[in-house]
């Protein structure tokens, strides 16, 4: 499965924060590899289903923040820094009919490096939007890793009048590294039909993530759903970084999602749209909620 996610707070009216993201992956067929098996069984051995197959991803992402004071060359210094993620991950799967493990690891860098100014400069350029003008405050570059250990679930509620199906994908994850120390948990409830064609959206780290997996269903499948995530934060890179230096914020230690959104699919193709809503990120930001929407295209080979 070859899939496609943008992130982008355009759609809100908005170019602050987490302003934007992007993520291309590459999902291998599951297979019952004795390799893979026993090097997932040997790095998490709770993640795997018993009657799971195992399969292999790649990726590529960029993120990208910004201060809400975008016009200034010396945004406040308690606002959110100026900073870029690129990073490259090798993923393990292990999916079952109704269960999904999930290791990640990816390596990158935090700063300008990352292409993140460059990227956000050519974006302005083709929608004819004015410069930003902050990136000189941006974070230094340095080295960017995160371990991720995630587990999901399918569960049918109900089958309900005209053969519509209720569902509910629960979802709990670890995010080691400097890009971000946490532990989330969540529950995404989707009514339509063919759920079990997927595990919920991908979305770009560190969001929970359904990722590529994609069962491509017999005729149309489409879901509407809506949900919640948690996430108890310890440390995260593009908050704390230069501490001692131009910044001058305090990160909140629990942040909370709520996606909104539909997914279609029909044959090898689905698209997805999430709306996500999203609590403070740091102490002194102004606003109560951040909003930005997820778009993916996955196409299965």
């Amino acid at each position: 499965v070859l899939s496609l996610t943008f992130e982008n707070d355009t759609c809100a009216s908005a170019d602050r924060y987490y302003t934007g993201g992007l993520r291309i992956a590459w999902q291998s067929p599951a297979t019952r590899s004795a390799v893979l098996n026993g090097v997932g069984k040997a790095l998490a051995p709770w993640l795997l289903p018993a009657d799971a197959e195992i399969g292999w991803g790649v990726s590529i992402s960029q993120s990208i923040f910004t201060s809400r004071k975008r016009l200034v060359p010396d945004p406040p210094r308690d606002d959110h820094p100026y900073a870029g993620h690129l990073a490259g991950a090798f993923t393990l799967t292990a999916a079952s009919a109704d269960s999904l493990g999930v290791i990640e690891l990816s390596l990158g860098v935090i700063g300008p490096s990352s292409g993140a100014e460059e990227t956000q400069e050519l974006a302005h350029h083709l929608l004819d939007r004015r410069r930003i003008r902050g990136w000189d405050r941006q974070l230094d570059d340095r080295p960017a890793g995160l371990l991720v250990a995630e587990r999901r679930w399918h569960r049918p509620l109900a089958t309900l009048p005209g053969g519509l199906e209720l569902g509910v994908v629960p979802a709990v994850g670890l995010h080691l590294g400097n890009v971000q120390t946490s532990a989330a948990g969540g529950a995404l409830f989707r009514i339509g039909r063919r759920l079990a064609m997927d595990f919920g959206p991908p979305r770009v780290r560190p969001a929970l993530s359904g990722l590529g997996i994609f069962r491509p269903p017999e005729g149309f499948g489409w879901s509407l759903f809506g949900g919640v995530e948690g996430r108890a934060v310890a440390y995260q890179e593009t908050l704390a970084g230069n501490r001692d230096g131009y910044w001058r914020i305090q990160r909140e230690p629990l942040v909370a999602e709520v996606p909104l959104g539909f997914a279609l699919a029909y044959g090898p193709a689905r698209l997805g749209f999430t709306w996500v809503l999203q609590t403070r990120t740091f102490d002194e930001q102004p606003d109560a909620w951040h909003r930005f929407g997820s778009a993916t295209f996955s196409l299965a080979f």
